[in-house]
């Protein structure tokens, strides 16, 4: 009988509806977790849930508490009884609905033909793309992507292949890092098949030729 409570009681474990996921900065963790010290918690109430994500990034977590976001904590995951890839699929599922025709929305490069795209709507969808890499390829045209996470809520997305366009979407994403609040990275970023990896970076010495695929 204790076994088939115990079986009951793990079926019903699940992630809760209000996670979104989050991708920033590795420092992230760190920065979570002295924040979370500060306030006195310490063992899995001080660790955030997070994994590493792509070079120099980590994907973690945040849930609804009443009209607020907060960030997942490890011991969150023992209350509520689930995994951290539990979470992410939970997370990822409820990311969807900032991917859509709509969404990122098409942006036209100053004084030319050729377009982008930008999601900045700051509503915790942003990210959705990252998510979606065969529909972000559907919506660019096919072929290769690269997307840029410069800053908190802001999403810039291109189709690789263009030599001056790659040029002039890294310089924006380089300049975003330096002028926006919450910077996450400079970096620009192409999905292989399995992963997002590092594809470049437009450097602040020479914008206009710095781009090093």
């Amino acid at each position: 009988m204790r076994w088939l409570a115990l079986a009951a009681s793990l079926s019903w474990a699940e992630a809760p509806a209000s996670l979104l996921p989050v991708v920033d900065d590795l420092a992230l963790r760190l920065a979570g977790r002295d924040k979370a010290q500060l306030e006195g918690k310490s063992g899995g109430e001080a660790e955030l849930a997070c994994r590493d994500w792509a070079e120099g990034l980590a994907l973690c977590f945040t849930v609804a508490e009443g009209d607020l976001r907060r960030m997942v904590s490890s011991a969150d995951l023992q209350r509520w009884g689930v995994g951290l890839s539990q979470v992410e699929a939970a997370a990822s599922a409820a990311v969807a609905a900032g991917m859509s025709q709509e969404r990122p929305q098409q942006v036209p490069v100053g004084g030319d033909t050729r377009t982008y795209l930008l999601s900045a709507e700051g509503d915790g969808l942003d990210q959705a793309a990252l998510f979606q890499p065969q529909l972000l390829a559907e919506r660019l045209g096919g072929g290769r992507v690269a997307v840029g996470i410069p800053a908190k809520g802001v999403l810039i997305a291109f189709s690789l292949g263009d030599q001056e366009l790659e040029t002039i979407v890294a310089v924006g994403i380089r300049r975003a890092f330096e002028t926006l609040s919450d910077p996450i990275t400079p970096a620009v970023y192409t999905w292989n098949g399995i992963k997002w990896v590092v594809w470049g970076e437009a450097k602040p010495q020479a914008p206009a030729q710095g781009v090093e695929p």
